[in-house]
């Protein structure tokens, strides 16, 4: 008997609301809201503070320092993936790898995985000053640097002297020597 009255009273206020909303409805007076989101804003004590660096679109410092540090990771990915990219192109068939080419492919792989290193090295630093001051369920995790640079080693390896084409012919003087060779007369 008591759940049958507690469902009744449920149901007259869920009328009852339902009712009053549509009389504020239908008089207009909810009209200014249509189609605005709600402003959930903080109430707190830096209210204004937040406020004013919402509009100029910047956020609490802990929520910039971790933006930041999602710019150095991206910029440190960055540079492994140029190195890759160069690879790839120079042993593709479009670029004949001399082996010159080969040689200054692997002296400037080894100044860019040292670049990269160094990049790990002020990405970890940034890591730690951020969980300093972040609470711990924010915290991120610091890269192992030896073991990331292995692995970048790894993952783009020197070109060597035989992997390099040969040297391929002299282009041939005139059009009509190259039509020629395509031809293959």
């Amino acid at each position: 008997m008591a759940g049958e009255r507690a469902q009744e009273i449920r149901q007259k206020a869920r009328d009852a609301t339902t009712e009053m909303v549509r009389a504020i409805e239908q008089h207009g007076e909810l009209s200014h809201l249509h189609g605005r989101p709600l402003d959930l804003g903080d109430d707190g004590p830096d209210w204004f503070l937040h406020r004013m660096l919402k509009q100029d679109g910047l956020s609490l410092p802990l929520i910039e320092r971790s933006k930041d540090i999602d710019t150095l990771e991206r910029e440190t990915s960055a540079i492994l993936e140029r190195l890759r990219r160069r690879r790839e192109w120079l042993l593709g068939r479009a670029a004949a790898c001399a082996p010159a080419e080969a040689a200054g492919f692997n002296d400037q792989r080894g100044r860019t995985l040292e670049e990269y290193r160094e990049h790990l090295v002020a990405l970890n630093k940034a890591i730690l000053d951020y969980n300093l001051t972040a609470p711990t369920p924010l915290h991120r995790r610091g890269i192992i640097v030896d073991r990331a640079v292995d692995e970048a080693a790894d993952g783009v390896p020197p070109l060597s002297a035989s992997a390099a084409a040969p040297p391929s012919a002299p282009a041939p003087a005139s059009w009509r020597e190259r039509v020629r060779q395509l031809l293959g007369f």
